[in-house]
């Protein structure tokens, strides 16, 4: 099974603004997976643990998950975040195929384009 990392912003200046951080990439991620893929979608396997640990904790834990991932997709406004910025830069250093999606009436059929050209490339 494919899995596509789902990276965009996380923190935010109140719980309300987390929240709706993390409704944005699980509505990102559910496009993933109507594409035949799996989304790891960090910000809602962490949904209710913001302050138990470091911003650096949570950011080195999130780049330990990327780099298990065959792909990933960054969602609107992920040049916001310091650590998405973080992830893509790791994404360039190792050559893993990531989306950037800025154009979000676009987003469907590029994430199914994305997701089919990484399984068409495993299958070789």
């Amino acid at each position: 099974m494919i899995v596509i990392y789902v990276a965009g912003p996380f923190r935010a200046k109140n719980q309300w603004g987390i929240a709706e951080n993390i409704r944005k990439a699980e509505r990102y991620g559910v496009m993933v997976a109507e594409a035949g893929a799996m989304p790891l979608i960090p910000h809602a396997n962490t949904a209710h643990f913001h302050g138990l640990q470091t911003d650096e904790f949570w950011l080195a834990g999130t780049l330990s998950l990327l780099e298990r991932c065959d792909g990933a997709i960054f969602i609107p406004g992920w040049q916001l975040s310091s650590g998405s910025k973080g992830e893509w830069a790791w994404c360039d250093e190792v050559w893993l195929p990531k989306l950037n999606l800025d154009l979000h009436e676009l987003a469907r059929p590029a994430i199914e384009r994305f997701v089919s050209n990484i399984i068409d490339g495993k299958e070789d």
